[in-house]
């Protein structure tokens, strides 16, 4: 008996699901406070004028280091959130992929459960 491959997800479908996991951790109250600063950090870097290398004269390494200090400070969150609360909150993205998936299966099905030919 062999078994269906299943399909790696796209990039971009694993960037949000990264982002959907990284925003419920910061709405879940088991996660400490200072634990919820350092992606919040990040997002003031990136809005803050100051700058370790600046945009305008280096121009694609001057974002480069934005997308840096973003990406270190949610691997450093992720990393550090308590096992539990990272374990539940995967487990309800992952029941909530399959009820869309279940879905998008349901709406292939022809009208009154009858067979095309």
């Amino acid at each position: 008996m062999s078994r269906k491959p299943v399909p790696r997800p796209s990039l971009w479908t694993a960037a949000k699901r990264q982002a959907r996991l990284i925003f419920e951790l910061m709405r879940d109250g088991r996660v400490p406070i200072w634990m919820r600063l350092i992606p919040l950090v990040g997002i003031v870097y990136l809005l803050s004028p100051i700058e370790l290398m600046p945009d305008i004269a280096l121009l694609p390494f001057g974002l480069l280091d934005d997308v840096v200090v973003i990406i270190v400070c949610l691997t450093i969150f992720v990393a550090i959130v308590p096992k539990e609360v990272m374990e539940e909150q995967r487990g309800w993205l992952d029941a909530a992929d399959i009820t869309i998936d279940d879905l998008e299966e349901t709406r292939r099905l022809p009208p009154n459960g009858e067979e095309k030919d």
